[in-house]
């Protein structure tokens, strides 16, 4: 009597919901996810959930689609028994291939597996589940009020399923955003319509990138393994910064200098010096390291090369900082300079592989023309080059990229565990600021996003001298909402824009207050960097009749600089139109990724 008026409150609940369409049959091979240790999930085979009888469809994953149950759920209503009878009820009376739903979060906010995730859902309503995964949090959200326990579990899986399928920001929303019906009632869509729900999301990966299990380890961690095998017996120099760590953040500099059998014999800083104490463009001179007592020279201050009289120490010398993936950040120029020191004095090279924070697979931008070349654009590479510092190390030894065609003896340490599509916080390193406005895991993409645009000093506000550097335009006679608005409709892959007004604490427009748009990248793969900033110069032309770019021509050098050429910048100005430049940002990609395949050490 009980499972029959379990079946009939199911049917009512569906039909008068709108939640959960007949499918068409091909094959069936089901997906098994494997979930991180703090997210708790019921696996269909520990609630009896049986097997499909017959082939069905699948899908590639691309949305997240909240709905809710449709029916009053008690809490001392049995979720195994209501889990079954949908399940067959499903195929009895709909003729579906299985609960219409991938997962089910009951009011204790345990979450359930249902139809597996690469089998597309099923619906009543008159929208296309293919693509989506949906979620049911069992409930009349019309009726009832969901608990924080409901929301916790939902916001968890969703950043689950977010980052496991690539999956837009914009692209998790809920059953009423695609079709008339109530679903999934108004207490629980209120968090989507207030923003709350997605921030709860961000919240959760954020978290989740701390938590992470460490699987990937950097070149120092790989060498201490060997013992540090062929630094023994040598004088080593080490070129490294604060970013120059371990898993558990212990420094390289201390790492070498304790290890028994190496000499570690003086240190190399970078621009920002060998403990980050400098700001950008500081110049540094040489001096003692306090803990160590050894000599530190700089690499940023009168010369950018080691000098012979620098080298005359060591047999040796070691490089390890983290990147971040743009050819105008420094540090790889620096890197480059070492290495042809190297080779012109007889010293060995060591580069310590660490992760491209960008990832493996981005290339973005033109490759530097001759005349172009500057600290800032050291090597004929694209703006974003996709290479880690050990695969470029090699590519710029084996290509004839340093200066006079020198070949340094070049030994890489990779990394264990590191893959091209990787990002950072799926490394499960900790990411230590690698210079004052880098100071997040992400901020190397927003970097890419608008540093080129932000060489235009006195002109805008990235964000550099606020609290969100490098993320976001601003000036002060922008109006902030018709900006966003027009940055939106170019519908960018990837990434949003919001109105945004602040007050920066230095630099351009200190004190006075900016209006703008702050850059919300909400999908990393799919995003193009680069292009996102000529976007913007692109709408205040159009919004204001102004050229931003041609607003402060003592800055055009610098800003050729920093392109690898004058022609992106003569080519835009000519109509302010993205379009023009787009060709010659992407003429040169193929051949580099052709090129640098030879280099991977990484799949």
């Amino acid at each position: 009597m009980k499972e029959s008026l379990a079946l009939l409150l199911i049917i009512l609940g569906f039909l008068f919901s709108g939640c959960s369409g007949s499918q068409q049959i091909s094959i069936v091979n089901i997906s098994e996810l494997e979930y991180p240790d703090d997210l708790k999930v019921i696996k269909r085979n520990d609630w009896g959930w049986i097997p499909f009888d017959r082939s069905v469809p699948q899908h590639q994953i691309n949305k997240i689609t909240i709905h809710h149950g449709g029916e009053y759920f008690a809490e001392d209503k049995d979720m195994i028994s209501y889990l079954r009878n949908l399940q067959s009820w499903s195929r009895r009376e709909k003729k579906w291939a299985d609960n219409p739903y991938h997962f089910m979060i009951d009011l204790k906010g345990k979450i359930y597996e249902a139809r597996p995730v690469n089998i597309p859902g099923d619906t009543n309503t008159d929208y296309d589940v293919n693509g989506h995964v949906l979620i049911c949090v069992v409930g009349n959200y019309e009726e009832q009020k969901i608990n924080r326990e409901q929301l916790n579990s939902l916001s968890k899986l969703t950043a689950f399923l977010k980052q496991r399928f690539n999956v837009d920001l914009k692209d998790i929303r809920t059953h009423k955003d695609y079709t008339e019906t109530l679903c999934p009632g108004k207490d629980l869509y209120k968090y989507f319509e207030d923003g709350s729900f997605l921030k709860m999301v961000e919240s959760e990966l954020t978290q989740n990138c701390c938590d992470k299990k460490v699987i990937v380890k950097t070149g120092i961690e790989i060498l201490r393994e060997r013992n540090f095998d062929i630094l023994k017996g040598k004088r080593v120099g080490l070129v490294t910064n604060p970013t120059g760590v371990d898993r558990k953040l212990k420094s390289t500099i201390d790492i070498l200098f304790e290890a028994e059998g190496v000499n570690l014999t003086a240190l190399y800083g970078p621009e920002h010096g060998v403990r980050g104490n400098y700001t950008a463009g500081e110049h540094v001179d040489f001096y003692i390291d306090e803990t160590t007592k050894l000599p530190v020279y700089s690499l940023y201050g009168k010369t950018r090369k080691p000098s012979t009289e620098m080298l005359k120490d060591i047999d040796v010398i070691v490089f390890d900082i983290q990147d971040i993936g743009s050819r105008s950040y420094t540090y790889i120029s620096t890197m480059g300079l070492v290495m042809e020191a190297a080779a012109e004095n007889n010293k060995d090279v060591v580069i310590l592989d660490r992760p491209n924070p960008l990832g493996g697979s981005r290339i973005e931008g033109n490759i530097v023309e001759d005349g172009y070349f500057s600290f800032v654009s050291q090597f004929a590479i694209p703006y974003v080059h996709g290479l880690t510092v050990g695969e470029l190390a090699k590519l710029l030894n084996e290509e004839g990229m340093l200066q006079n065609k020198v070949k340094c003896n070049l030994t890489v340490i990779p990394m264990e565990g590191w893959t091209r599509d990787m990002y950072f916080e799926q490394t499960g390193l900790p990411w230590v600021l690698t210079s004052p406005h880098i100071p997040h895991r992400y901020s190397p993409f927003y970097y890419a996003a608008s540093g080129i645009l932000g060489e235009l000093r006195g002109v805008l506000s990235i964000g550099v001298g606020y609290t969100l550097p490098f993320q976001t335009f601003a000036t002060e006679w922008i109006k902030s909402e018709e900006l966003a608005d027009k940055m939106n409709s170019y519908n960018l892959d990837g990434v949003i824009f919001r109105p945004i007004s602040y007050k920066p604490y230095y630099g351009f427009g200190k004190d006075k207050m900016l209006n703008g748009v702050e850059i919300y990248i909400t999908d990393y793969k799919r995003i193009n960097l680069t292009n996102a900033q000529f976007y913007f110069a692109q709408a205040i032309s159009e919004l204001y009749g102004r050229n931003i770019i041609a607003e402060n021509e003592g800055r055009f050098d610098m800003f050729d600089k920093v392109l690898g050429t004058s022609k992106i910048r003569e080519l835009f100005m000519q109509r302010l139109k993205v379009e023009d430049i787009l060709p010659y940002l992407n003429k040169d990609i193929d051949n580099f990724r052709k090129l640098s395949e030879k280099y991977y050490l990484y799949n």
